[in-house]
């Protein structure tokens, strides 16, 4: 056989790295908002209440028949990194010419940044089966601004809980400066122990902040009380990890190299929390139910912590489905990952591969239908360092669209509908 013939045969025999098709369901170069009028537009654009250019999509959650909705909605969160930003919490919805919007939700004025008691800054939120959205609000906010002066920390962080339905604010708890730092914290990410009432949550100490130490926040509803974990699992990665995303790598990732922890999974059964840094690779978990034990020493949890070893890439967000398997993004690689018990992380299987709709895939969420749904948006070139997005033009279009929500069918559901017997 010559050279030739062997090298084809050998390109012929070898196994086939398939990718799952990712739909793209709404895209946009800027984020567009509803408004009431022309003129309701016209005026947030001149009094600076909405700046286009500040306003990025991180978190994504979908509500259906299966989570006690009537129809299918979806939600996404516009981070008030920035100031400018209309609405931090909306549903999206495609208006008259046939765009897709983002609509203020519940409402504009219960998110008004001018009033503490309004919903702040949305990065994240969960709805449980009782159709009750879950809304992580970070409080602090505008600390990615450049100017000192603009950063405002005089919100506290807190949970509200609406009714989907009916928009109708049902509770609210503000948490303790000892556990979300009201000048500090970052509250990102969570999950949900529904049977308990039980609240997992990331705080990623946000390295614009000069901080590495991120944090695991538990929350028990019933009680109305919450705990902070802190560990070298939750800090930075040490020695640094150094993404390389769409060709920037060191010193331009100094700032997310040094980024701690971030995204956040619970299998099912609601046993186990597995975390991962945003600044690195490798893969945590620890027992769920030790850290919602407030009678438990932090020492005591901190002793239960497992490594899994490193993913193929850093990561944002992350999710399990409800057989059990654990989905996460990988941002050098614009690629969906799945991964299965025992959780080495080192075998994780590539799901779907897209250099541009999954270009920083931040957030995940299920349409419990079968299909796993991301969010994306080049944040990397949005915030590190900020204003470069915009710097280069990107808003134009000329690199195609920033922001992606996307679909990949999966075959399983959200984790808050499982129940698997398997041992992790």
């Amino acid at each position: 056989m010559t050279a030739i013939a062997l090298l084809l045969a050998c390109v012929l025999l070898a196994p086939a790295v398939l990718s799952a098709p990712v739909t793209v369901v709404h895209q946009w170069n800027t984020v567009e908002f509803e408004f009431e009028s022309a003129q309701q537009r016209e005026h947030a654009l001149s009094s600076g209440a909405w700046k286009p250019k500040n306003c990025a999509i991180a978190g994504v959650k979908l509500c259906g028949p299966a989570l006690n909705c009537t129809t299918d909605r979806l939600f996404v969160t516009v981070p008030r990194w920035l100031t400018g930003v209309w609405a931090t919490l909306n549903e999206v919805v495609v208006n008259a010419d046939g765009a897709s919007v983002l609509r203020p939700w519940p409402s504009l004025s219960a998110q008004s940044p001018d009033d503490c008691s309004k919903i702040q800054y949305v990065q994240s939120m969960e709805i449980d089966p009782s159709g009750v959205m879950w809304v992580l609000d970070v409080g602090r906010k505008y600390f990615a601004e450049p100017n000192p002066f603009s950063k405002d920390n005089s919100c506290p962080p807190k949970m509200v809980w609406i009714d989907i339905e009916s928009g109708a604010v049902l509770d609210v708890y503000i948490f303790p400066d000892d556990v979300a730092p009201y000048a500090g914290s970052q509250l990102n990410d969570l999950v949900l122990d529904v049977a308990n009432q039980v609240a997992y949550i990331t705080d990623t100490a946000p390295p614009l902040l000069n901080s590495d130490k991120g944090g695991l926040i538990v929350f028990d509803h019933k009680q109305r009380a919450s705990r902070r974990f802190e560990h070298a699992s939750t800090h930075a990665q040490d020695p640094a990890y150094h993404p390389r995303i769409h060709g920037w790598g060191w010193p331009w990732n100094r700032l997310l190299s040094g980024s701690p922890v971030d995204g956040i999974a619970l299998h099912p059964r609601g046993d186990r929390l597995f975390y991962t840094t945003n600044g690195g690779t490798n893969l945590y978990s620890l027992p769920a139910r030790l850290l919602a034990d407030f009678s438990v020493p932090l020492a005591d949890v901190a002793r239960q912590v497992q490594l899994h070893g490193a993913k193929p890439s850093n990561t944002d967000g992350m999710a399990f489905g409800s057989d059990g398997t654990l989905f996460f993004g990988g941002m050098e690689t614009d690629t969906v990952y799945a991964l299965t018990a025992p959780y080495n992380a080192a075998s994780a299987t590539p799901l779907a591969t897209d250099h541009q709709a999954l270009w920083w895939a931040d957030t995940m969420a299920f349409d419990n239908k079968g299909y796993l749904w991301v969010t994306s948006n080049r944040i990397e070139s949005f915030l590190f360092p900020p204003y470069r997005m915009s710097m280069k033009g990107w808003f134009s279009g000329k690199n195609g669209p920033n922001f992606h929500i996307c679909k990949i069918y999966v075959g399983t559901n959200s984790y808050l509908l499982g129940n698997t017997p398997a041992e992790v």
